[in-house]
Order: C-alpha cells, then sequence, then structure tokens
C-alpha cells in the first residue's frame, strides 16, 4: 500500500466539512505533501487532522440521470452525490467520467471556496501517479463534493473571446462597491454577493486561454498571486486570497486528462472564480517587480511543514509548481509570505493584533 492509498484509508469515514461549513483538506494536503517531495510528513499529518472531522452522512435519494441537475448545490445531497459517481466509475473509465462531469460542474466552480474543484484536480494527479481503489473512491468523493456545494456566478462564457493576459484582463473586473461587501465570514458568503451585481458578468468573457494552456496558465497564476500578495494583510485574507492561486492550479491538474476544448473552458471558469475573490473583497493589484528570491525551495518545503497548516502546505506546492513551469521570483517570494504569516509566529501576531484590537 502506498502512503497516499493509507492516507485515504484513514480518511474512509470522515464526511467532507467541519465546523460551521469549512472543508476539509485532508485528502487534498496530504496529496500536496506527496508532490512535494515529503511522503514522510502525511501520515502523522493525517491522522492529527482527521480528529476534527465528522464521519460521513448516509445518503438518502438517489441521484438520478436524467435528473442530475435538481440536486446541483446541495449539500444534503453530498451522500447522494457519491453513490451516483462511485456507479459511475465502476462502469467506465475515470478519465471518461471526469471528461462527461466536468464540463456540468464548471460553472459552479466557485462553490465552498473552490474546495470541490480543487479536491478533484489533486484526485486526478493521485491517480495518474498509481491508480487504486481508494484513489478511485477520492475521485467520486471530490466530484459529489463539487457538484454538492455547486455555486454559479453572474456571466455565461461566448465563443471566440481575444486570448489576453490575465494580468491585463484583471484591470477591466469590476468590484463590489464597499457599501455591498461582506468582509467577515465564510468565502462563499462573500462571494454570493456578486449575485445580484451585474457588472461582474463580463468577467468571465475577458480573456480564454490559446490552445496551448501552460503559458496561460502561468500568468493566470501570476495574476492572482499578485492579488494575493496586495490583498493578503491578516490571517484570514491570507486563507481566502490563496484560493484564487490554489483553484486555477488545480485545474490544470485536471487538464491531464481533460480533452483540450474542456481544458480550455475549465481555465475559463477558473478565471472568473478567482476573479470573484477580487472582485468581492479585493482592493489591489500589487504590480512591483520581483527579480529575485534570496531562499532555497528545500527551505520553503521544510518551513511549509513545520506549520502544520494546510494552506501553507497547498500554497507552497502550487507556487512551487508554478515556478518549475516558468521561474518567475513572485511564485517563491508569495509562497515565503504565506507560510511566514501562517506559521506560529504569524499565528501569535495574529493574536496579539486581535488582543490589542
Amino acid at each position: 500500500m502506498d502512503v497516499m492509498d493509507e492516507a485515504l484509508d484513514l480518511l474512509e469515514e470522515s464526511g467532507p466539512e467541519y465546523g460551521p461549513g469549512f472543508s476539509s483538506h485532508a485528502p487534498m494536503a496530504a496529496e500536496a505533501m506527496l508532490a512535494i517531495g515529503r511522503g514522510d510528513a502525511v501520515i502523522p499529518w493525517v491522522t492529527g487532522y482527521r480528529k476534527r472531522l465528522p464521519g460521513n452522512p448516509a445518503p438518502g435519494l438517489p441521484v438520478l440521470g436524467g435528473y442530475w441537475f435538481e440536486a446541483l448545490g446541495s449539500f444534503g445531497r453530498y451522500a447522494d452525490w457519491v453513490t451516483c459517481f462511485e456507479e459511475e466509475l465502476r462502469e467506465d473509465d475515470w478519465c471518461t467520467v471526469l471528461n462527461v462531469w466536468v464540463p456540468r460542474l464548471l460553472p459552479g466552480m466557485v462553490g465552498a471556496a473552490w474546495h470541490g474543484a480543487i479536491r478533484t484536480g489533486h484526485a486526478v494527479r493521485s491517480l495518474n501517479r498509481e491508480e487504486s481503489p481508494a484513489k478511485i473512491r477520492e475521485l467520486a468523493r471530490a466530484l459529489a463534493y463539487w457538484a454538492a456545494r455547486y455555486q454559479s456566478l453572474p456571466g455565461f462564457p461566448v465563443p471566440r473571446v481575444d486570448v489576453r493576459n490575465p494580468l491585463s484582463a484583471i484591470d477591466d473586473v469590476a468590484t463590489l462597491p464597499d457599501e455591498q461587501r461582506l468582509m467577515k465570514g465564510l468565502i462563499v458568503d462573500k462571494v454570493r454577493r456578486l449575485g445580484g451585481f451585474e457588472p461582474f458578468a463580463p468577467v468571465i468573457n475577458l480573456t480564454e486561454p490559446p490552445d496551448d494552456i501552460t503559458a496561460f496558465t502561468v500568468d493566470l497564476l501570476e495574476t492572482f498571486v499578485r492579488v494575493y500578495l496586495a490583498n493578503a494583510t491578516t490571517r484570514g485574507s491570507v486563507i481566502t486570497f490563496i484560493h484564487g492561486v490554489t483553484g486555477p492550479g488545480a485545474v490544470y491538474l485536471m487538464a491531464a486528462c481533460l480533452l483540450p476544448d474542456i481544458s480550455r473552458i475549465a481555465l475559463r471558469y477558473a478565471w472568473q472564480a478567482s476573479a470573484a475573490l477580487y472582485a468581492a473583497i479585493g482592493r489591489e493589484i500589487d504590480r512591483a517587480p520581483y527579480d529575485a528570491y534570496d531562499g532555497s525551495k528545500e527551505d520553503l518545503v521544510a518551513r511549509a511543514l513545520d506549520t502544520g497548516d494546510e494552506h501553507a502546505v497547498k500554497f507552497t506546492e502550487v507556487c512551487l509548481r508554478a515556478h518549475r513551469m516558468d521561474p518567475r521570483p513572485i511564485f517563491l517570494v508569495a509562497a515565503d509570505h504565506a507560510i511566514e504569516r501562517l506559521g506560529r509566529q504569524g499565528q501569535d501576531q495574529a493574536t496579539s493584533s486581535k488582543q490589542q484590537g
């Protein structure tokens, strides 16, 4: 049994959320640890993390083939969605199932603060590494969570949109007025404020990827790294804006098994979902040049693991991956920034600030 299978077996009885709507990061963080070469850390971390997770809910009504759309966005149907996807994955190859269902789920990508889509991306990379029944089960649960927490945004994609650098296109993203913003609470509630905000509707058509999606993905990641650096001023905002980067990073992981046209439309929805975070609560974009990073990648990995924080691990992984795709120093700068603020020192500072405020 490999390390990921062992971790998934530990999580087999664990539900997808805990507390007031917090997503379980256990399978995602475990897979990210493997990706950064720290498989030795997976089992101890998962063993500790799973203590916060409740058990899996029981299934109720089946998700019927011709009426699956009626169960979208209903968290109470999560277990029913799991059953649905487990059946589909028994009948067809998992890449086939992915190409059928990802287009259906794309408009609800921002649901659960991206976590259904992010979890799916990590499940795909895990299966590409080595297939197993446990990994197939995890893909079913990832897709089920995406479907159960489906949340759409204003706007529909039209074909033949101009290819623009996302860093340029984001200047045209309309942001919510201050009086309409929700600055505290869950990310899903903050983004939901865009539901009646018509100026956001054109966002999905501001850019689309060319046939070669890799360079576009790197530009997309840099754009939302710059949004992160400009707006991540508190521990809560660090965690919030991290998802604008880890989300598109996960969509790129899915692209390994998606048809080219599906990959391209998936990245358009990824652009829209990350832009929604910026539109809902963001204020600025970091435009500073970053010519070098003084530290080492090995140090970033070690420090990310030392934080014990799932967001630090996942963000560091996607920043290192982006840096391998194109060695822009800003990716390492951003990882260092998040590790510093999510580590013990950052937690102490946040507590001190809260007590003083």
